[in-house]
């Protein structure tokens, strides 16, 4: 049988409170004004097995799983500690993901600031145990298209992606909202160990001069890699 749509009503709350949204944040700042451009998708040889991809279903080196941490840098960004409020909306945001992959354990979540990017990235993971890499693939969805009942064309794709050297397994939802003539282009890269899942996105810096700019799966899953390299330890390490 074809597979079916299926529709990620937590990422889709988690882009809400990240702002990742055509019409924009705070003050009504648009989050892009050009019609987006998908960039090219992560490299499929990485994610059958490619260097990007070494260890994939190996733990560590130790055997011992891996844990979650929230250190003040990761991939070469400095850490900001945003409101309370926002960040409890993130691990609310985080708690809805983690209920429809049938998973708990105790939340771990930082922001990274990009002034580069024009926002910040973001990371929230939970740290617990008997987690089945497997699940994630309930992610797993044909390109769908919706209208949100105000006006708004949401378009999500589901696409696996390379995991890194901490193994498990990995992929993005990309998201496109489009309003009118304005559309924006993010993505949530997400991965799951037997010990650990997180994930990574964008959020707009609506104080910035500089707009966040399209975020696809092949900019964000690379970032991905790079905050697992920071945030994820050996177990007892």
């Amino acid at each position: 049988m074809p597979k079916q749509p299926v529709a990620s009503a937590a990422l889709l709350v988690l882009s809400a409170v990240l702002c990742v949204v055509a019409t924009g944040c705070a003050g009504g700042t648009a989050a892009t004004e050009a019609t987006a451009t998908p960039r090219a998708h992560d490299d499929s040889a990485a994610v059958a097995g490619g260097p990007a991809a070494s260890g994939r279903e190996s733990g560590n080196r130790a055997g011992n799983g891996w844990t979650l941490t929230a250190p003040d840098s990761a991939a070469g960004l400095a850490r900001f500690r945003p409101p309370a409020a926002p960040l409890a909306k993130l691990t609310g945001a985080l708690d809805r993901t983690a209920a429809e992959l049938g998973i708990t354990g105790s939340a771990v979540e930082a922001v990274y600031d990009d002034p580069g990017q024009g926002g910040y990235l973001v990371f929230a993971g939970l740290n617990g145990s008997g987690y089945d890499p497997s699940t994630l693939k309930r992610m797993d969805q044909v390109p769908a298209t919706r209208q949100d009942g105000t006006g708004d064309r949401i378009t999500q794709d589901w696409q696996p992606t390379a995991t890194g050297d901490h193994g498990g397994q990995a992929g993005c939802q990309e998201t496109m909202i489009g309003s009118g003539g304005l559309a924006a282009l993010s993505s949530s890269c997400l991965w799951l160990t037997p010990t650990t899942f997180g994930l990574v996105t964008y959020y707009p810096n609506t104080r910035s001069d500089h707009f966040l700019t399209n975020t696809p799966a092949g900019v964000v899953a690379p970032l991905m890699r790079k905050v697992r390299d920071a945030v994820e330890r050996p177990a007892g390490s």
